[in-house]
């Protein structure tokens, strides 16, 4: 069995990024798989999650995917590394593939909550590794939950505009990118660009993710309505 080497001290937050990206595509080839990831709930209960995939592939295929499944339920009061399928966790999903692999929860009081899913193809693999080296798995997956940490409290990122946020207050709404190029009289191109980089800046994985890190941030309040606002300029 390969031996899962520590995490580089790269100076810069995209190698960092990239650092972690390399070890859980390594520790998913150690143990048999063939992707890996990384999410990180904090105290959102699941809502506002941060992730990192072992590959651009991975995080298109699987982030949203695993980030909305009742694996993330399960993870949350786990504490040993578990087996998981896609026939089990009823994934909503239009793969080729149904997915499995091994789920290794780390709990974590302080900083919240984090999850290392690793994906494969076969599910008697996946249950012999973690019967086999469940305790390496947690290692590994301490290690990167550490790592990620680090990543989240260096990153600066670039504070979102305010028609950004417009943008994001519509979606929030419920409006469609029509309707959003509409109403701010932009183009549908533009108005595509703002939520892109508005989901970036807030380490959202989705528009809805996004509007719920928003909302746990104190950028976004709701209005007796129901609808979203923007929290007034301090």
């Amino acid at each position: 069995m390969a031996k899962i080497l520590p995490f580089e001290q790269p100076g810069s937050p995209s190698q960092l990024k990239a650092s972690i990206a390399t070890s859980l595509l390594n520790l998913a080839d150690t143990y048999g798989l063939y992707s890996g990831l990384y999410l990180h709930f904090g105290h959102a209960k699941g809502s506002a999650v941060r992730a990192i995939a072992s590959t651009p592939i991975a995080q298109r295929k699987y982030v949203d995917l695993i980030a909305s499944s009742s694996l993330v339920i399960k993870a949350l009061v786990a504490h040993r590394p578990f087996a998981w399928s896609s026939s089990e966790l009823r994934f909503a999903s239009d793969l080729e593939s149904d997915p499995v692999g091994i789920a290794v929860p780390v709990q974590d009081y302080s900083n919240g909550p984090g999850l290392v899913a690793l994906v494969g193809v076969d599910i008697y693999a996946a249950r012999k590794v973690v019967k086999e080296h469940g305790p390496s798995l947690s290692w590994a997956a301490t290690d990167i939950h550490v790592a990620a940490l680090d990543l989240l409290r260096d990153a600066r990122p670039e504070a979102p505009t305010r028609r950004e946020m417009e943008c994001l207050r519509m979606a929030a709404e419920g409006m469609t990118v029509s309707m959003m190029a509409e109403m701010l009289d932009i183009s549908t191109r533009t108005v595509e660009v703002y939520l892109h980089r508005i989901v970036n800046k807030l380490g959202g994985t989705n528009k809805v993710n996004a509007v719920a890190i928003a909302v746990s941030q104190g950028l976004l309040r709701c209005d007796p309505s129901g609808y979203g606002q923007l929290e007034p300029a301090s």
